[in-house]
């Protein structure tokens, strides 16, 4: 019986840093402990949601000249440097109120930033070439289904091979990223115009995809013991005060102008996640590990599209403080882990 180990990035807008941040500790730790290996080449399924398909995406495919893919510290930095060209900072959408007015009419955001991030990080390359066995979820909403692309060595093989191996990589992940109100649908096809998908964010219903990616890894490698490294962008906190909420309607558990900013979608996330998280420690026990710390106490905003330079700092701080609090944890997995062929 093997050792399979399954890497689950969550979504969360600009707290994607967060999830950076832990790869890059850990590729630290690797090159400590003497590994001359990459983070990435260790997994044998790599799963992502929204703006965590954008990291496991960098892991998991060359560079579009065909060179090697970026390093986790590379990820990094340019997770941070693209933050304002996916979510640019207007002055008139920091507006207490009135700022968030234009989502009550379409999307808050041009998909332009977003689309040209992507096609510099993939080009044209599609799932069938991708080095680690990869799934990124996304919902389609014409016609009305879960999608989870998959391609990697595993897939050449398997339906899945066949139905996403010609699906641009950009695609996918725009379609996973596209909240909605934030961004529009991204419509997503196939060369031979076999399969087509009209597609918005996985966040909508699997906003932390680890147990869907236990699921795909037992189907996958019947039998074998499973590992599970989960990394979150950071528990949200807010609170919704009893007095307050048994008078709210649609203004302020959906309207993104509400005092509260869209609490139901952030109710629907939190939970979900927490619901796996608690889950995984159950079936697995010590065999899942998961990185996320509460965002609290100056340690980052829970919105997706704060771009700010102090937004950003504050979740780099808060990241940090965790990475050093669970320095044991990361030091255990880089002695663990090993190069999957």
């Amino acid at each position: 019986m093997a050792t399979r180990y399954i890497l689950s990035i969550d979504g969360g807008g600009v707290r994607g840093i967060v999830a950076a941040i832990v790869l890059d500790a850990l590729d630290g730790e690797f090159k400590a402990a003497g590994k001359t290996c990459t983070v990435s080449e260790c997994f044998d399924l790599i799963a992502g949601t929204s703006s965590g398909a954008l990291i496991a995406a960098a892991l998991s495919f060359p560079a579009p000249d065909g060179g090697t893919g970026p390093t986790p510290s590379e990820i990094r930095d340019r997770y941070e440097a693209d933050a304002r060209r996916i979510f640019p900072q207007k002055f008139f959408t920091r507006l207490p109120l009135i700022g968030r007015l234009p989502q009550l009419f379409g999307p808050l955001y041009r998909p332009d930033g977003l689309a040209a991030v992507l096609t510099e990080s993939f080009g044209d390359v599609v799932f069938a070439s991708a080095r680690r066995n990869l799934m990124i979820p996304a919902y389609s909403i014409d016609p009305r289904d879960t999608v989870l692309f998959r391609g990697g060595p595993i897939y050449e093989t398997r339906p899945e091979g066949d139905r996403f191996g010609m699906i641009k990589v950009r695609d996918a992940v725009q379609g996973s990223t596209a909240a909605p109100t934030f961004f529009p649908p991204h419509k997503i096809e196939s060369p031979d115009r076999a399969n087509s998908w009209t597609a918005i964010d996985g966040g909508v219903y699997i906003n932390d995809p680890a147990m869907a990616a236990v699921a795909e890894a037992m189907r996958l490698f019947p039998g074998d013991e499973l590992r599970v490294i989960s990394l979150g962008t950071g528990r949200q906190t807010r609170n919704y005060p009893f007095e307050k909420a048994r008078r709210w309607g649609f203004s302020e558990w959906i309207s993104p102008t509400g005092r509260f900013r869209t609490p139901l979608i952030s109710a629907i996330q939190d939970g979900q996640a927490r619901a796996v998280n608690r889950q995984l420690k159950y079936l697995l026990g010590e065999k899942y590990t998961r990185f996320d710390y509460r965002l609290e106490k100056g340690r980052g905003s829970d919105k997706l599209d704060d771009s700010s330079k102090k937004n950003l700092r504050r979740l780099t701080q808060g990241a940090v403080e965790m990475v050093e609090e669970m320095r044991p944890q990361l030091r255990a997995l880089a002695r663990g882990l090993a190069p999957v062929y």
